[in-house]
């Protein structure tokens, strides 16, 4: 059985595109939030309660709340994208299709639950959720564009079984630092709108169970790389490691300096971006500890078939 043809490189591009606009809409929503914007628009799906999008009174306020709406319709019209050259793909590589798929409900599935957060006033535990889910969209664009460059064969280990647990435990610690980090940013000053309530917890605990958290999340990756290194694992998937620990250690050190600085609205905006970049790494480091078969290459042009020899002339006696 011939392997699987990869994706084109059309197609790599859109699920990377697909990624970095993932990425994009985390960060403009925390700048709504940053901004005390989150009620710029006062409703959903109105803008308020006459009008589908801002006027000229409307405050800037209201154009950063809608301004992220519509980067919305952008972010779903690239998965729109992925799912049609995903669809377009000969031969049909299924999960493939599910992944994109995915992109596009996930992406419906999130613009209601901002409606939701909106319409309860900004309550801590909507936008948490809104959060979360972005997190895990993050992680799924990050799953579509690794197995698009994979063949669809048995999954093969290339580590170590202990090593690949350590590599799971690893992401759910990266889970447990994303949870708190939303209580952390729930009982915080930034709450999007002056009103928006807030969880009635110690922000200083949070903050610090976060930070343990956070250490925990490095030794971790700090002993996956050694493992990784002493096992004579695959160029490539210590690579990846090291390219977590280039994003964790800037993101604690910001982490640290925001909360000692009152928390500035560019360095939290800084560490959002750091938290979209640490699940990118993390995801890609559990693709890198197994191999799914090699694929075939697409050919740009049609191979030439060459000519049949000329069968040889036999002599003629005279």
């Amino acid at each position: 059985m011939s392997s699987p043809s990869a994706v084109s490189p059309l197609a790599r591009r859109v699920f990377l595109v697909n990624l970095v606009g993932q990425v994009g809409i985390v960060i403009t929503g925390g700048l709504v939030r940053l901004t005390g914007s989150g009620l710029g628009c006062d409703t959903w799906p109105r803008c308020n309660d006459t009008q589908w999008t801002p006027h000229g009174a409307s405050s800037w306020n209201t154009y950063v709340e809608f301004g992220n709406r519509m980067l919305a319709y952008v972010v779903g019209a690239i998965a729109v994208a992925a799912i049609v050259v995903a669809w377009k793909h000969r031969p049909v590589r299924k999960e493939i299709r599910y992944l994109a798929a995915f992109q596009l409900f996930a992406i419906v599935g999130q613009a209601i639950l901002g409606g939701i957060t909106v319409l309860t006033d900004l309550h801590p535990v909507a936008v948490a959720s809104h959060l979360l889910l972005s997190m895990f969209m993050i992680a799924s664009a990050v799953a579509l564009y690794e197995r698009s460059g994979e063949g669809d064969g048995p999954v093969k280990p290339l580590v170590r079984r202990e090593i690949r647990l350590f590599g799971a435990g690893t992401v759910a610690v990266l889970a447990a630092l994303l949870v708190v980090g939303t209580v952390v940013t729930g009982s915080g000053p930034h709450a999007g709108d002056d009103k928006a309530r807030r969880f009635d917890v110690n922000v200083d605990q949070m903050a610090w169970l976060h930070a343990d958290l956070a250490f925990l999340l490095l030794g971790a990756a700090i002993a996956l790389a050694l493992a990784l290194r002493v096992t004579d694992a695959p160029a490539a998937a210590q690579h990846r490691v090291w390219w977590l620990l280039g994003v964790l250690l800037p993101q604690g050190l910001i982490g640290y300096t925001q909360y000692f600085n009152g928390l500035p609205e560019w360095q939290v905006s800084l560490h959002m971006l750091g938290a979209c970049l640490v699940v990118v790494t993390t995801t890609r480091i559990l693709f890198g500890l197994r191999t799914r078969g090699e694929v075939d290459e697409p050919a740009d042009e049609p191979a030439e078939v060459p000519a049949p020899a000329a069968e040889p002339v036999a002599a003629t006696r005279y």
